[in-house]
């Protein structure tokens, strides 16, 4: 995630003078054909002289880059670490990014599970008088299930403990969403096609 944000940054000329280098090296190589070579002393430099990382790469918190290049307000609403994804306060060096794993294979089998059921916890809420009504939601019992394995590991699980739990969730739903209607999309036309 790091170095995405560090293309980001590049590609957003926000940082001029550090697009332009990159950007005059790159043209510069490509010119005389030693794109390769280019890399590959880049590679060599970054492992062997540790502070060109820091000029070549300034850190900034993971959290404070949008997906534009510039700064954004960090998803779990406050900055309290500068290596997870949504900034999300932690006690221990490591929390938050724990917690980010967590949730996000949690989200991912919830994902996997309501596309298996053809439900979602975003969806419509089922009418009263469907007989969907009368059939418990299959994602809810996941979430609560891994909510339940966290409590009694005496994890404090809910979104007022831990703020990497919603922004992750809404992540996950944003990324996958357009994924999960492509298929169904190329699953149709094949079906028509077929008949």
């Amino acid at each position: 995630m790091g170095f995405g944000k560090h293309i980001v940054r590049i590609r957003s000329w926000r940082e001029s003078r550090r697009t332009a280098w990159f950007c005059s090296a790159y043209f510069a190589a490509w010119f005389l054909d030693m794109i390769m070579p280019l890399i590959a002393v880049t590679l060599v430099t970054l492992i062997v002289y540790p502070p060109a990382r820091d000029t070549m790469f300034p850190p900034a918190p993971i959290a404070l880059v949008s997906s534009k290049g510039g700064v954004q307000k960090p998803k779990s609403g406050t900055l309290g670490s500068t290596d997870s994804a949504t900034g999300a306060p932690e006690n221990h060096k490591g929390e938050a990014v724990e917690q980010e794993a967590s949730n996000f294979v949690n989200g991912f089998a919830t994902i996997a599970l309501s596309s298996a059921t053809g439900k979602h916890p975003q969806g419509e809420p089922p009418d009263e008088d469907s007989p969907d009504s009368s059939v418990p939601d299959p994602t809810r019992i996941a979430i609560s299930a891994a909510d339940a394995k966290d409590q009694a590991a005496g994890v404090k699980s809910d979104k007022h403990h831990d703020k990497t739990k919603v922004p992750m969730e809404t992540a996950m739903w944003t990324k996958m969403r357009p994924i999960m209607h492509g298929i169904a999309d190329v699953t149709d036309t094949w079906e028509r096609f077929a008949k």
